[in-house]
């Protein structure tokens, strides 16, 4: 199945060209995507410790005014596609079930739409300093929230009641949290560490009563990374993928009860996807960096599911995650 053809071959042109791209690209609340360009943690800084100061090309304290592009530097591109180096599995801080929130300079990544109930939620800092994230429930746009004269939201302020709040999180740290969610409507989740909110850091999330036919399943993509929940109730779900890395990535989904290690290859390690033992279950566009891509997707069989970046190099890279898949 050859239906990458160019896009394949850009792909390597664009880990040269992505830092250029980057730095042109706004982490501003100005689009209607769902997920932000944030900066992802290449696959060596997520095998080591988080770092104890902040670069100096970020602020070490709260931005005084709403940055014009986002942070200045980008990530390291990780390994070279093909290389043996990087993890040998794809999730950072993903919760055995629930949803992942990413939080870093200057934006919240998590699905804007979601269904009604307790949430579970696993928040990783991906990040230079530290962020907080809290939850709001308000039929208030963001910018008619109730700010000081600094504009950071007045957490007790009318028109907004504060749902949850925690710890403030430091760099490569993850949080765990049950978040009351069962009340549909609008709901900002932001970092008010003074600056952070005006520099655009929040999201806003709209929860909808229950239904069997309303599954939302994040997807969260970078080098070398595949974030999504390990378990999965069976049903048709609609997965949105978003690419926080430098260069382009795709998310196949396949069916199989190999392990990854088994999974039929070529010459060059990457997966053969009508190889045998393994069923393609779900295809889609290459995702530029920055882009999120939204997918209806049939996974009304229980059993293990591969979700894969499948681009030359990046499977034998560990850009994957298993997904159970539950009765």
């Amino acid at each position: 199945m050859d239906r990458h053809g160019l896009n394949r071959r850009r792909a390597v042109a664009l880990a040269v060209a992505g830092l250029m791209l980057s730095a042109c690209t706004s982490a501003s609340t100005g689009s209607n995507w769902t997920f932000l360009p944030v900066v992802a943690p290449s696959a060596a800084a997520a095998q080591t410790a988080p770092p104890t100061t902040a670069p100096t090309s970020v602020p070490t304290s709260a931005p005084t005014s709403e940055p014009s592009s986002g942070p200045t530097s980008q990530p390291t591109a990780g390994p070279t596609p093909g290389s043996t180096a990087g993890p040998t599995a794809g999730p950072i801080g993903v919760p055995a079930s629930g949803t992942a929130i990413y939080v870093s300079e200057w934006s919240v990544g998590l699905p804007t739409a979601m269904l009604a109930g307790q949430v579970n939620f696993s928040i990783t800092n991906i990040g230079t300093i530290q962020h907080e994230l809290l939850v709001f429930k308000s039929d208030l746009p963001a910018a008619a929230l109730p700010v000081d004269n600094k504009g950071n939201i007045i957490e007790d302020g009318p028109g907004i009641s504060l749902i949850s709040r925690g710890d403030k999180i430091d760099p490569g740290k993850t949080q765990a949290r049950v978040v009351d969610l069962t009340q549909p409507g609008t709901y900002l989740f932001v970092c008010n560490i003074p600056g952070h909110f005006k520099a655009g850091m929040f999201r806003v999330v709209t929860v909808t009563p229950p239904s069997a036919e309303q599954v939302y399943i994040p997807a969260a993509l970078s080098e070398w990374h595949v974030a999504v929940p390990s378990t999965i109730k069976a049903g048709t779900v609609n997965i949105e993928a978003a690419n926080f890395g430098t260069i382009q990535h795709e998310l196949l989904v396949f069916k199989s009860d190999l392990p990854p290690s088994a999974f039929p290859v070529d010459k060059n390690g990457n997966i053969i996807e009508d190889g045998p033992g393994i069923t393609l279950v779900s295809d889609g566009d290459n995702i530029d960096p920055g882009k999120t891509q939204a997918r209806t997707v049939d996974l009304t069989q229980p059993g293990t599911y591969l979700f894969v970046c499948n681009i030359p190099g990046h499977f034998k890279a560990g850009m994957f995650s298993l997904v159970t898949v539950t009765p």
